[in-house]
């Protein structure tokens, strides 16, 4: 027996070499087909060492799963512990009895050997069962493992299996083998019963026991690595080496996941601004548009997927039947990164992104020209679920915004909705295309001078805080609630702070995220050279995507921000004693609120606490958490830029989210976001439509749930009590007139009257005026405009003459060619597209009945319309021209 296992262990450890080491080789030059990362990954080697120990050895980021998390560590555990029994077998083909030297009796090596040996058989024991209760067969797409190749899922689990199971084996017959001293249970916990059970008592029996069991370890690990050395793409088995590398050279040096602030455009790994676009090389590549634009650590990323699904259960998209997958994403990338550097037919002119039919599918389809269909591209809401929950540290969203950068700069192929956002983003600073001297309407009426740099402040080192109101909160009616709140609350609490007035344009979140990274730096530097002049430090912010973007990303241009959303600063003053919510009357009943964790505040800021501390220092209030929350709260579907697209593929994401939000029977669905608000309030009122939610249920900011408390615990309504119109209640002391009419809607404390009952608008941000517009943000002008070409043209009276704009779009017949990376000419005017957020069809609904809203002495001004762009002479072309 004993020759026997001595030649075929090295015949088999011979044939492991031959195939193991070429794969290698092949693995890392694949890896380095990638250029170079950026930012750098070996900064801070001892923070990303102590990262990497801490995710592998401690499984922090596996126990986000709690019980999957356990169970792997004790397969992981015998694994490491597998590598050096294999090494010890190989030495007891000689000599049976051999132990290692110093701890090979140490009683706690011993007792972990047998108990990690046996933990690991249950281990694997619950991962295989887990497996098949989540199969797809049962599940379909809801399934985890759907799309995973299961027959190495299946190899691995099972070989797992046989080794856990042989460490207990061959201890129980070295129980009969080792002298008297250490032949006892002391030394030999579990094996011990095992060899009295199954073995025989004689010296030689016991001896070709050993000598074949150690064959057997041998046998596995070697047959382990034969296989995964004819697979390159195995990563369910790859990991098991490339995860301690892929972690290490992870983004953040800290330790963070790769979210908050994305990588910057890089060529060669050195990051890309404004300033360089007329050094670059005509032939360039912006963005990834080919496998090989991928940075080396792409490349590994992809390698190193181990197919767990976890990424797909918390997606969105695909939650929502859209062809985004991040695990099937990762999976067809690295399927075409390796059968092209193979030289495979079919895959090494195939191009990264394109089109197909709706069956032809959306991942390496056969005979297709494309590798990943645009739809999974821009389905993604950059929320970052997949980043949070990876246990090997992929960075998707950063792979998927280098696509779409690719996509815009260099392709001009993005989603026609973008059009008009790019446009407004470049001409006005702000994606609705809306006058800046309308960014201060917000403020009107409110009791109280809301200071604006320029012309009441010099800078704001007088003052504690820059209010950073934002696009949204500018311009969007919901929004402005919000803004309005949560200046009430600052000048109730002392806080001094200044806004920028029409002097702030948009932070340049959706053009950064949807690809278009030169108008979010020309934005930026815009404003940095803006919090330069007026000497801005601390900013406050309600917008978790302004937030985001100052906080993370403005730092690249130099400048050094405190920067704090609304609801951690609100939530600090309420702790300080600052603001006291006041308890609701005797008698009333308590108003049950649930909380949505806005994706750019959470999960890519880990503000979680602050919220919710607020929300519990409310009186007369009851919380529920809705099931998904916190690291794994589902998105609105607003992020990525995805505000201004339509929502074609699956059902759509703010309606599952406002679906799970009213099932909890909430009356309040709280929010710090106003996108999140546009989402869920529109997904609230389309359930409400159908009778699929109670009336009385409402989208609310933080800040209003707090300032409704504040001044006199309108957190809670009475039961029955309430006449069917009653008279709205007395405005607080310190508003500046009385409302003067009542509302159908109900009693509200921040009732906004008008003059004059406005004419229900046709879209979300339509504004009323005497005659409806004919576009979603149309600005209606002396004469009718004729139906723009487009969802968000602005018609005018006169066709103006093409702007100097990067983004500026041919008309059907333009006098001159636009000079334009995006002009996307049309043969003819669209109509008008549904919008995302137009109200149903029926006939329009009262104004919703809510506690919440702001009153106004004054009526809404609509925002001016800005003069006409001058007509610039035409530039030669450029990198960048088309």
């Amino acid at each position: 027996m004993q020759i026997f296992a001595l030649v075929a262990s090295a015949a088999l450890t011979l044939a492991a070499l031959l195939v193991l080491v070429p794969a290698v080789r092949r693995m890392l030059r694949v890896v380095r087909m990638g250029g170079p990362a950026s930012p750098g990954r070996t900064d801070e080697p001892v923070a990303r060492t102590v990262t990497m120990l801490k995710e592998t050895v401690l499984h922090t980021r596996m126990l986000q799963w709690t019980w999957v998390g356990v169970m792997h560590w004790f397969v992981f555990a015998a694994f490491l512990f597998l590598s050096t029994a294999v090494a010890g077998a190989y030495v007891q083909l000689f000599d049976p009895t051999w132990a290692w030297p110093i701890v090979g009796h140490w009683y706690l090596f011993e007792w972990f050997s047998e108990f990690i040996g046996a933990l690991s058989t249950v281990g694997i024991v619950w991962l295989i069962a887990y497996r098949q209760k989540h199969h797809p067969r049962r599940e379909g797409r809801k399934s985890r493992f759907y799309g995973s190749t299961f027959w190495q899922a299946y190899f691995v689990e099972y070989l797992a299996l046989l080794e856990g199971a042989a460490i207990l084996f061959i201890r129980g017959a070295e129980y009969h083998l080792v002298d008297q001293d250490h032949a006892t249970r002391a030394h030999f916990p579990l094996s011990s019963w095992i060899g009295e059970a199954l073995y025989p008592v004689g010296q030689g029996a016991n001896e070709n026991l050993v000598y074949f069991i150690a064959f057997f370890k041998i046998a596995l690990a070697m047959v382990w690595l034969i296989v995964i050395g004819r697979n390159l793409t195995m990563g369910i088995a790859w990991h098991r080496f490339t995860a301690w590398f892929n972690i290490w050279f992870k983004r953040e040096a800290s330790g963070r996941t790769a979210l908050g602030a994305v990588k910057p455009l890089a060529v060669e790994g050195r990051a890309i601004t404004l300033d360089d676009i007329d050094d670059l090389d005509e032939d360039v590549s912006l963005g990834v548009g080919k496998i090989e634009d991928f940075s080396w650590k792409g490349l590994l990323d992809f390698t190193t997927c181990t197919e767990c699904g976890r990424c797909q259960s918390q997606c969105p998209a695909w939650n929502t039947q859209k062809p985004l997958s991040p695990k099937l994403l990762m999976k067809g990338l690295r399927e075409h990164t390796y059968l092209k550097a193979a030289g495979l037919a079919g895959h090494t002119d195939r191009a990264l992104i394109g089109k197909g039919a709706a069956d032809q599918g959306a991942y390496n389809p056969e005979g297709g020209e494309y590798v990943v269909d645009a739809d999974v591209l821009w389905s993604c809401t950059t929320c970052g679920a997949c980043v949070e929950q990876c246990p090997v540290d992929i960075e998707h969203v950063d792979h998927i915004i280098d696509m779409r950068r690719y996509q815009v700069l260099i392709e001009s192929d993005f989603p026609a909705e973008l059009n008009q956002v790019f446009k407004g983003l470049e001409n006005r600073g702000n994606p609705w295309n809306m006058a800046a001297s309308a960014r201060m309407d917000w403020a009107k009426g409110l009791p109280f001078e809301v200071k604006e740099v320029g012309k009441d402040l010099e800078s704001l080192e007088s003052v504690d805080w820059l209010f950073w109101v934002g696009c949204a909160g500018a311009y969007e009616d919901r929004a402005k609630k919000t803004t309005r709140a949560v200046a009430e609350l600052l000048h109730m609490a002392g806080v001094s702070f200044g806004v920028l007035g029409n002097r702030e344009t948009c932070t340049g979140d959706s053009a950064r995220r949807s690809g278009n990274e030169f108008v979010y730096q020309a934005l930026a530097q815009e404003n940095v050279e803006t919090f330069k002049e007026f000497k801005v430090k601390q900013v406050v912010a309600t917008c978790a995507h302004c937030f985001n973007t100052l906080k993370n990303e403005y730092k690249s241009f130099g400048i050094e921000l405190e920067v704090v959303h609304h609801t951690q600063l609100l939530n600090r003053l309420v702790r300080e004693g600052r603001l006291k919510p006041v308890a609701p009357e005797p008698g009333t009943t308590t108003r049950s609120i649930t909380y949505h964790d806005p994706c750019y505040l959470g999960r890519h800021n880990q503000v979680y606490s602050p919220p919710r501390e607020l929300l519990s220092a409310l009186p007369g209030a009851s919380y529920v958490e809705m099931e998904r929350n916190s690291e794994r709260s589902f998105c609105c579907g607003a992020g990525g830029a995805r505000m201004w697209m339509e929502e074609s593929l699956g059902e759509r994401i703010n309606m599952n989210r406002s679906t799970e939000a009213v099932g909890t029977g909430a009356d309040q669905i709280v929010v710090g976001c106003p996108f999140c608000q546009v989402m869920l309030s529109d997904g609230v009122t389309a359930l409400q439509a159908k009778d699929e939610a109670r009336e009385e249920v409402e989208v609310l900011d933080v800040a209003q749930m707090l300032l409704a408390s504040v001044k006199g615990g309108e957190t809670t309504t009475k039961p029955d009590t309430t006449p069917t119109t009653p008279t709205p209640p007395a405005p607080p002391a310190t508003a500046p007139a009385e409302p003067t009419a009542s509302s159908a809607a109900g009693p509200s404390l921040f009732d906004q009257p008008e003059t004059q009952p406005a004419t229900p608008a046709t879209s979300l941000f339509a504004q009323p005026d005497t005659e409806p517009a004919a576009s979603l943000f149309d600005q209606p002008d002396t004469e009718p405009a004729k139906p723009a070409a487009s969802l968000f043209d602005q018609p005018k009276t006169q066709p103006a003459a093409p702007a100097a704009s990067l983004f500026a779009q041919p008309d059907t017949e333009p006098a001159k060619p636009a000079a334009s990376l995006f002009a996307q000419p049309e043969t003819q005017p669209a109509k008008p597209a549904p919008s995302l957020f137009a109200p149903p069809d029926t006939d329009p609904a009262p104004a919703t009945r809510s506690l919440f809203d702001v009153p106004e002495t004054e009526p809404k001004v609509e925002p001016e319309t800005e003069p006409e762009q001058p007509e610039v002479p035409e530039k030669p072309k450029g990198l960048f021209d088309l």
